[in-house]
């Protein structure tokens, strides 16, 4: 586990030292006061319908592209559960970072906790938890992934804090198995 914490660390730490430092958004040549360089946003009806949670921030780069960092964790039945954190660049083709289309890579860290169901026919009392001594299946465990997404995001209201976002798109984990990745609807704050 330990190879794996360092692996985590070498992603991370750099992402949130970059994320931290004002210094990499760039000012716009308008001074609009409606200009934004953060989004903080959620998906409110996967936590509620499906008990999948996801969290996201993204910072503006340059006029035309953006860093993000992202978690989430989907629970299945009982204590199975599959938890990611993924960093990923964004370039907006249309020049305005945060709104419109973009496209970009991911790479991130998954990790998934999937134990086997009792056999039918198999007292419940026999059936072991993943507090035992039970081991989980071969799909247990984490990886490191690549990928890409794409999608589009818009900044609302007057004073363009509201953002809506919806994209997609797949990170090959290198254990040979894709993982899509879904965005329905994210809303968030843009400041």
């Amino acid at each position: 586990m330990t190879n794996h914490a360092s692996r985590l660390a070498a992603v991370a730490v750099p992402l949130l030292l970059l994320l931290t430092t004002t210094s990499w958004a760039q000012e716009s040549g308008t001074g609009d006061s409606t200009d934004r360089g953060q989004v903080f946003s959620t998906n409110p009806l996967t936590m509620v319908l499906l008990s999948w949670y996801n969290g996201e921030y993204e910072r503006q780069l340059t006029q035309a592209a953006t860093l993000g960092l992202s978690g989430s964790r989907l629970s299945f039945d009982g204590d199975d559960a599959f938890v990611s954190v993924n960093a990923a660049f964004r370039y907006y083709p249309g020049g305005t970072a945060l709104s419109g289309f973009y496209l970009g890579p991911r790479v991130g860290l998954f990790h998934r906790n999937i134990y086997a169901a009792p056999e039918s026919g198999m007292d419940v009392d026999e059936y072991e938890t993943p507090d035992s001594d039970m081991e989980g299946d071969d799909d247990s465990g984490l990886f490191l992934g690549a990928g890409v997404e794409l999608g589009y995001a818009w900044l609302l209201g007057v004073e363009k804090h509201l953002s809506i976002s919806m994209g997609g798109g797949a990170t090959r984990v290198f254990n040979g198995e894709a993982v899509p990745m879904i965005r329905f609807v994210n809303v968030g704050w843009a400041f």
